[in-house]
């Protein structure tokens, strides 16, 4: 076979293969094991899919007429010697996907007019993306494939179309395609999943169809990493030629590498529990995982710190920021905190409109991460601003109240400003002085009815919240002590001093000391990821 690549010849046109509608696909049904199975479809759809179709091309053309630039959890980016062979490629990757992932929306695009040497690969990608684009907007609907007709038995698990039986604890039920393809993938999800991060901390293959062990609460949450798709734009513009195709694929390859790794070492940390994890998406730089939620905030907050530390260890995504001229790469997270049989689905959509406002850290502080997170009690899903439109209190004319701390801020921001006050230094302190055992010569410094008391006048706005800080400083074991801890963290004026909000860290750390804690019974052992979490920083 000849050595000579296709992105060394003449005639090369860009194919682009790409899944859409992930989300949907991975969430249509809130059976963890399908799951599990459906992202596993998906990440061999972009990688094991496309690499084999290539090598059969390439083994029956006697030579490389197609090279693969990125291969990625539902994504390829190729090079063909000629359209024919890139629409070949698509052909054969988008019909095993019928056969093996029936509903999964997955399409390709052969950009007709072919690169005009090295200097053209940018910009020809760029024109592929958009012919990408314009044939995802005239392809219909996957659903259209299975439509429901009176006859039909309804899926147990999504109640779309059922086409086959499966067995599960010994009793059949319906299956839709999908969700019996996924079925059948869940074990070699879950095995892949366990293998990049740790085994033992990952729920069991026969415990799938359980969940992950919890005690009375499970986090689900969703990461993605800050400008990722500016660093890409930036790449097509500081290089080209071969350069460009080789930092193209050594970056994307670079930042699955850091996400993997920062996860890794934060589930590391959690060594007293087993089967406490379940990942579901972890690729490029978006993370999606459902696990107890008693580690759950230090696990997320450890993650976004090590995925700033790995990323600026990384030689190749040092050099390619460096070259582009943008600043280190950092990540946001949500956390949403559920009860165990609450809509997946739901909790899922919550846990990404929480990274979405953890986001906002990229408009004041590029240099940090950050994560925002929600103890949801309703039983009915709602969008996040329905959610926290109660915990808004009015104070004054312009002025709010707001009664979560979030977004919570990781890494090292100026002292002073809107992300040193949204920092998670101050939020674990207060956590750790809420949570901590007591005795009687080390007593809280407020105790148990003192909170509930604050946690009525934080609702009723700042006038009666003074009044209540006022009562409950009588009651406090040692007086100066909880004035002056109230006085820091009851009420925080967010900077810059003209911006009319005011939160409170009080009752966010209540909810982390009760989900650290769980509804099972619990040991001091439990609390040991809050308690010990300033420690950790500081070392």
């Amino acid at each position: 076979m000849s050595s000579q690549s296709p992105a060394s010849g003449k005639s090369r046109h860009w194919v682009v293969i790409e899944t859409g509608a992930n989300q949907a696909y991975v969430f249509a049904s809130n059976k963890q094991a399908v799951n599990v199975g459906a992202s596993e479809l998906i990440f061999r759809s972009g990688t094991e899919w496309v690499t084999e179709v290539v090598r059969r091309i390439n083994e029956r053309s006697g030579r490389d007429v197609v090279e693969i630039v990125v291969a990625a959890s539902g994504k390829a980016l190729l090079l063909a010697r000629n359209a024919a062979v890139g629409r070949a490629v698509i052909r054969a990757v988008t019909r095993r996907a019928l056969h093996q992932a029936p509903g999964l929306e997955i399409w390709g695009t052969v950009d007709p007019k072919p690169v005009n040497g090295d200097a053209d690969l940018a910009a020809g990608l760029s024109r592929a993306y958009q012919l990408q684009a314009a044939w995802r907007s005239r392809r219909p609907s996957p659903l259209l494939r299975h439509p429901t007709l009176p006859f039909t038995r309804p899926c147990h698990y999504s109640g779309q179309p059922s086409t086959a039986f499966g067995d599960e604890g010994g009793t059949p039920y319906p299956r839709a395609a999908k969700v019996d393809a996924a079925w059948r993938r869940r074990n070699a999800g879950r095995n892949r999943m366990a293998d990049r991060l740790v085994d033992s901390a990952v729920v069991q293959a026969d415990k799938l169809n359980d969940g992950v062990s919890n005690a009375g609460w499970v986090a689900v949450m969703h990461a993605d990493g800050n400008g990722i798709g500016s660093v890409f734009r930036s790449i097509a513009d500081a290089y080209s030629g071969q350069e460009f195709l080789a930092k193209l694929g050594a970056f994307s390859r670079a930042l699955d590498e850091v996400t993997v790794a920062a996860l890794r070492y934060a589930v590391e940390q959690v060594n007293d529990r087993t089967g406490w994890l379940l990942p579901l998406v972890v690729g490029g730089d978006d993370v999606t995982v459902v696990m107890d939620a008693r580690p759950a905030f230090e696990v997320t907050a450890t993650f976004v710190e090590r995925f700033a530390e790995q990323a600026a260890g990384n030689e190749t995504i040092s050099q390619v920021l460096a070259d582009v001229q943008l600043p280190g790469l950092t990540a946001c997270a949500g956390i949403a905190y559920v009860k165990p049989h609450y809509p997946f689905s739901q909790a899922y959509e919550l846990a990404e409109e929480l990274c979405s406002s953890a986001k906002q850290i990229k408009r004041i502080d590029p240099s940090c991460g950050a994560l925002d997170f929600h103890v949801l009690h309703d039983s009915i899903g709602q969008h996040l601003g329905r959610i926290r439109a109660p915990l808004t209190v009015a104070d004054g004319d312009e002025a709010e109240l707001r009664l979560w701390p979030g977004p919570v801020v990781i890494g090292e921001p100026a002292e002073g400003g809107w992300a040193a006050a949204h920092h998670v230094t101050p939020l674990r302190t207060v956590a750790k002085e809420l949570g901590r055992k007591s005795s009687e010569d080390n007593p809280p410094v407020l105790p148990r009815s003192a909170l509930h008391r604050l946690r009525q006048a934080l609702l009723a706005g700042r006038t009666e919240t003074n009044r209540a800080r006022d009562q409950v400083t009588v009651w406090a074991p040692k007086r100066e002590k909880a004035e002056a801890f109230l006085r820091e963290h009851l009420l925080v004026d967010e900077p810059p001093a003209d911006s009319g909000v005011t939160f409170s860290r009080i009752l966010g750390a209540i909810d982390l000391i009760d989900m650290a804690t769980g509804t099972a019974p619990h040991t001091a052992a439990e609390l040991d990821d809050i308690r010990t979490a300033p420690s950790r920083e500081a070392a």
